[in-house]
């Protein structure tokens, strides 16, 4: 059995990494063939190749293997890809016993154990069998940066262990063998830091260090780079709440608050008069192009280049017109006959951003955002906040999820100072009929992410130097866009990792009392960080992330020569994250 590892042309491209591994096992398995996956290795491929490219590669067939047997095809040869589970391993036993393909292919996601492998070896009756690999793809690359390791139950990575003992067990595990095969993949291995004051950030730090250092070591010993120990920083999502809560303003991230996006697919059959073809789009920098180079544009911005993209459809079509409004372009694109594949992009960008505008009115939503991002961004100003906010949870025309969110961040900016303007907006919204529940949810939140629970400084106002720092940036940076002043505070947390500044007591390494280091040598800054949020990341710090390793590119500011990649359980939401923490607050009642 022979493991592969990413690193090389593809260096730290986690898309790339995943679409070579892809590539090589379909190559090297010559003639017509079928494609065996998992639920999981189903979102690994899907992400990162399109249809049409897997059936290049002379697959006649792409199967879940847990979906019930079908016909014998014994001229294919099955290509299987999956994660090396308990129940992998025992449908592949049955597999195995009543064959359905001529040969049977075996590359899995990570490390398989010798017992396992018996196991198979012991089915293997009729040797059909003709390869075992492992290759490293334990995760989901959703961009080159951007990365996740999914569970099952996402709201567990927000909970106490001990509250279910043996389903955050599963997420420890899961976690560990995702991060794992993102170093293996790398061929590196990363000195390790964790949150303090988080349990979940503790245990999975000590599982993961345990498996690369003690248990695994020679595994991943890759020797020493001559360059600084890439670092691997573990996050709470609850320690910044309030970048998941806040609306969103740039087109990836406006999708998924305002539609959902899942694994770069978005669900468009509730769109009224949608064309059945086009019910899921597929939002992938990897295979659309005009998606790559917009994905992080602001709502104006997008708008022209939509509008861009509708001129070229129309010209195609020997009539090209002047759009002034989204409407018009829309009813333009849903009457074409013919399509061309250009057209059918244009389908796909009229209709998202037809939804988004719909969102916006409907909802308020430059009203809403714009009292979000002062109260979360501008100096403190209770009284002018709290007016502000009041105005709007007064408002009917405010949608009661956008009402709550501002009641949040208000409450959590100013938990100390203006806890009588809490508890008077929290009545507002019961006098308005907002259920007891939705309230619960609140406090709980509340509770969850307080200040005294929290290592980072979110609103930039914990010291007088960091308040000096935040009105000086607001003064350098003026009100180009009052919609988007938001910096998550990761961006602070990797520019003081950058630097050397990261403290120790805040950020402890897991092997600080073995770290090889003397006492008063000073390490030197990562060139390379892996961020891992237990809890899920956001586009809007994936976006950030971004902007970081192309200045880093260029040699241009504190990431000069630095590269982050950033991952998490799932990706955020003010929906989904809320989702998650009305979970955790539910079974706080059977935990007591």
């Amino acid at each position: 059995m022979s493991g592969a590892g990413g690193q090389g042309a593809q260096g730290t491209d986690l898309v790339a990494v995943l679409r070579s591994y892809v590539d090589r096992m379909l190559r090297e398995v010559p003639g017509m063939k079928v494609l065996l996956l998992d639920s999981e290795t189903t979102r690994v491929v899907s992400t990162v190749f399109s249809q049409s490219e897997i059936l290049e590669q002379e697959v006649y067939l792409v199967e879940r293997l847990e979906a019930d047997k079908g016909d014998q095809l014994f001229h294919l040869k099955a290509v299987c890809f999956l994660r090396p589970t308990r129940e992998n391993i025992a449908r592949i036993r049955r597999e195995l016993r009543d064959p359905r393909f001529g040969e049977y292919h075996l590359f899995f996601t990570n490390r398989m154990e010798d017992m396992r492998l018996q196991d198979l070896a012991e089915m293997d009756v009729k040797e059909m069998v003709h390869e075992v690999h492992e290759y490293f793809g334990d995760f989901v690359a959703l961009e080159p940066h951007h990365f996740l390791v999914p569970l099952a139950r996402t709201h567990l990575a927000m909970q106490p262990f001990s509250w279910d003992f043996g389903n955050s067990s599963d997420a420890i595990s899961r976690m560990t063998e995702g991060v794992a095969s993102l170093m293996l993949s790398l061929r590196r291995r990363f000195t390790i830091r964790y949150q303090r004051g988080s349990e979940i950030c503790e245990r999975f730090a000590q599982s993961l260090h345990h498996l690369t250092a003690i248990e695994e070591r020679e595994l991943f010993d890759f020797g020493s780079r001559g360059e600084a120990a890439p670092v691997l920083l573990v996050l709470d999502r609850r320690d910044d709440p309030v970048t998941p809560l806040l609306s969103q303003w740039t087109y990836q991230a406006m999708v998924h608050e305002l539609i959902g996006i899942s694994t770069n697919r978005v669900d468009l059959r509730h769109v009224p008069g949608v064309k059945p073809e086009f019910a899921e789009a597929v939002l992938s920098a990897q295979q659309d192009p005009f998606f790559r180079a917009n994905m992080y544009a602001n709502f104006g911005d997008l708008g022209m280049a939509v509008k861009g993209l509708v001129d070229s459809a129309s010209s195609e079509q020997r009539s090209a017109r002047d759009f002034q409004t989204i409407e018009q372009m829309a009813s333009f694109i849903e009457n074409l006959t013919d399509y061309s594949h250009q057209q059918g992009v244009t389908y796909k960008h009229v209709t998202l951003m037809s939804e988004l505008s719909h969102a916006v009115e409907r909802r308020n939503l430059m009203t809403v955002s714009g009292v979000e991002q002062d109260v979360a961004c501008q100096a403190p100003a209770l009284a002018a906040h709290y007016e502000a906010v009041a105005g709007l949870v007064g408002n009917p025309a405010i949608e009661e999820r956008d009402r709550l969110r501002l009641v949040l961040l208000f409450a959590l900016r100013y938990e100390r100072d203006g806890q009588p303007q809490v508890a008077a907006l929290l009545r507002a919204l019961g006098d308005q009929g907002v259920e007891a529940h939705r309230l619960a949810l609140l406090r709980h939140v509340l509770q969850a992410c307080s200040a005294d629970r929290r290592v980072a400084d979110i609103f930039s106002d914990r010291s007088m130097s960091s308040r000096f720092a935040s009105l000086a940036k607001q003064h350098l940076k003026g009100v180009e866009n009052v919609y988007t002043q938001h910096t998550p505070a990761l961006v602070g947390l990797l520019e003081r990792l950058a630097r050397n500044k990261l403290p120790e007591a805040d950020y402890p390494r897991v092997d600080r009392h073995n770290g090889g280091l003397g006492e008063q040598q000073q390490p030197r800054p990562p060139r390379l960080v892996a961020v891992f949020i237990i809890g899920g990341t956001t586009y809007e710090e994936a976006k950030a992330v971004a902007e970081l390793n192309a200045a880093g590119e260029k040699g241009e500011g504190w990431s000069a020569g630095m590269r982050v990649v950033l991952g998490g359980t799932s990706v955020q939401s003010s929906e989904t994250f809320l989702k998650d923490m009305q979970e955790v607050a539910l079974n706080e009642r059977y935990a007591r």
